[in-house]
């Protein structure tokens, strides 16, 4: 007989279920744990590259801005390499990094001229001629290395 005169039938069956009940909700808290690690890195990633595509608009932007106060001399620029791009540093090099601390990283850019095009023929606007350039910019963050290159076109009209 048992205490107070109870027999015992115990078996222990309600510590076992509970351990397994304790076991399963562990392995949920832990795949919980890692779901939640995994969406932090892949939002820190969305968000690196969304710093390095505003780091290149930066760089594509400041030049243009310089172009159009005439700060940068378009006669003196390299031709565009005859092969498509992507271009490597060695067809066309890079201008040296301009650090932007807001975004903790850096964008460099190059600018080219893609050659010239006359008027159509029949043009009521009379003689004139089109200039073509091309600049690129390449932003990278700190963090993970993120890199965007964005390139943008543009004209300029030179009266013959």
């Amino acid at each position: 007989m048992g205490r107070r005169g109870f027999a015992t039938t115990e078996s222990g069956a309600a510590l076992i279920v509970s351990l397994v009940l304790l076991m399963v909700l562990t392995v949920l808290a832990i795949s919980a744990m890692r779901t939640a690690t995994l969406d932090l890195t892949m939002s820190s990633n969305a968000q690196f590259r969304e710093n390095a595509f505003q780091l290149a608009e930066s760089g594509v932007q400041t030049v243009l801005r310089n172009v159009e106060a005439n700060a940068i001399d378009l006669t003196a620029l390299p031709a565009c390499p005859a092969t498509p791009p992507p271009w490597t540093a060695a067809d066309l090099a890079w201008d040296a990094a301009v650090e932007v601390p807001a975004l903790r990283g850096r964008y460099e850019t190059r600018l080219c001229f893609d050659g010239e095009t006359s008027d159509a023929a029949g043009s009521s606007i009379g003689a004139f001629r089109q200039s073509h350039y091309r600049v690129e910019a390449r932003g990278r963050t700190d963090q993970r290395n993120a890199e965007a290159i964005h390139a943008q076109g543009f004209y300029r009209e030179v009266a013959e």
